[in-house]
């Protein structure tokens, strides 16, 4: 590799960090590479994720498992190395210092590795040269290679009242988007982590007297329970890979390889589908049964990397049914929320500080927001706050780099969100095919890459992608 390229990464979180990571510690790297990363100042080297904001905004996973190797400190070691006690979830907001540590240090060392605190405003791609030309601001840019590593799309907005006065559309960072929220009838769209963290945040550091929780369904992440180590015996990917055929793999053939490790490493079945509707008595005998949670929720860990390499060898029917029937219950055992949160949501809803409402029908905007259920009861909220989550059909985030992305024919929604990539996270442009020198890390590959979005898995992922960069530049 004598010529030089030219590389931009797009966007500066958790994948951005790993690629870079783990671009410097190939043999490979050398100063014919020049490397620009693209985003604010306040997202470099954190993302939305992990941005600064209240200590009380905790990470789900434990400590230990929190790190992004190559020869620098465990999140444990830089923890007690800069003074903070490496309690088993620290905040949010530390995480993201990690993170901002290890990419600017990474920048420091090497001359051609430029972090520029502004934004790709327009990609164009030629096909005839296979270069990109990106625009950020007044300056223009060609590059050889592009990563596109972005992370969460929009805010959902299921009831359409982004442009409604009281409605708090997106809330990040807390310390901003809620400090001056009116302590009188406060509402909260949606059940999922984001909606914790408002409810968290609401009543420890703002004291508001009471907080209700509105969705469809009124279902909480699971608790996480006891750790356990896992080896598998069924559930590998040589026996995955034996059952490949015509390079498909069976939704029937996975689940039964699924049950059969359940039952090697003594795991009821009948926990996956332990949900009884009443979240309160859901949560309740999660933090009864830890033990027994644990051993399910670590299964489920040790196998979604598998699972996410071979998702997409499912058919087009077997992933619609697999959406349908099982993902919601792997989704609440994936991403458990810690015990202290659980016995918090529990102390704060016997205390009548927190209301939890299912069978949210319709959300309506008249002088106040008019809160309609299933059981034709109606509450009168005067602030009322998002935390639905992301978008992951690419359509609705029309605006910014994925729209003029969109609007090229660059990239392409895929039906089960995200974009079309190939198995190697190469971009499928709908106007020029497979484009081999743009790849794609994180949310944007939802739709090929199962659950995939944990540090642990974005950072393994990351590492086959620059794998493979470096095994197309030879």
């Amino acid at each position: 590799m004598e010529k030089r390229q030219n590389i931009a990464i797009i966007g500066g979180g958790v994948s951005s960090v790993s690629i870079l990571n783990h671009m410097v510690h190939n043999p490979e790297f050398g100063e014919e590479l020049r490397i620009d990363i693209y985003d604010t100042e306040r997202m470099m080297g954190r993302g939305p994720a992990y941005q600064a904001d209240s200590r009380h905004l905790l990470i789900n996973v434990p400590t230990e498992e929190m790190s992004l190797g190559n020869g620098h400190p465990s999140y444990r070691e830089w923890l007690e190395s800069n003074s903070h006690e490496p309690v088993t979830y620290t905040s949010r907001h530390l995480f993201g210092e990690y993170m901002r540590e290890l990419m600017t240090s990474v920048a420091k060392a090497h001359d051609n590795i430029h972090l520029l605190h502004t934004l790709a405003d327009d990609i164009q791609y030629d096909s005839e040269n296979g270069r990109f030309t990106l625009h950020s601001g007044d300056e223009v840019k060609i590059y050889d290679h592009l990563f596109l590593t972005i992370g969460q799309l929009n805010y959902l907005d299921p009831y359409q009242l982004k442009a409604s006065e009281g409605y708090i559309y997106d809330p990040y960072p807390l310390d901003e988007g809620l400090s001056a929220v009116d302590d009188d009838r406060i509402g909260i769209v949606g059940s999922g982590l984001s909606a914790i963290d408002c409810i968290r945040y609401l009543l420890i550091e703002r004291g508001v007297p009471e907080v209700h929780a509105f969705s469809r369904s009124g279902d909480m992440p699971s608790v996480r329970g006891t750790p356990t180590d896992v080896e598998l015996s069924h559930f590998t990917y040589e026996k995955l890979e034996s059952l490949k055929v015509n390079d498909e793999i069976s939704l029937e053939s996975i689940k039964e390889l699924f049950r059969k490790e359940l039952a090697h490493q003594g795991v009821d079945e009948a926990l996956l589908d332990r949900r009884t509707g009443n979240t309160l008595a859901d949560l309740r005998f999660d933090v009864s049964h830890l033990d027994e949670i644990g051993r399910l929720q670590y299964v489920i860990i040790s196998v979604n990397p598998i699972f996410s390499d071979v998702y997409q060898y499912l058919s087009r029917s077997d992933k619609v049914e697999f959406l349908d029937k099982y993902h919601p219950l792997i989704e609440e055992n994936h991403s458990p929320m810690p015990l202290e949160v659980a016995e918090d949501l529990i102390k704060w809803a016997e205390a009548g500080q927190l209301y939890i409402v299912d069978g949210t029908r319709s959300i309506e905007k008249e002088d106040e927001f008019i809160v309609s259920t299933d059981e034709e009861e109606q509450y009168f909220i005067r602030t009322l706050i998002n935390a639905t989550g992301p978008e992951k059909d690419v359509r609705q985030d029309d605006t910014g780099i994925i729209g003029a992305l969109l609007n090229h024919q660059i990239i392409a929604p895929s039906e089960f969100g995200g974009i079309l990539v190939d198995q190697k996270r190469h971009v499928i442009s709908p106007k020029t095919g497979t484009i081999e020198n743009m790849f794609v890390l994180g949310s944007l590959t939802t739709g090929a890459d199962y659950l995939s979005n944990s540090v642990q898995l974005l950072n393994r992922n990351a590492q086959k992608i620059v794998d493979q960069f470096y095994n197309q530049l030879k």
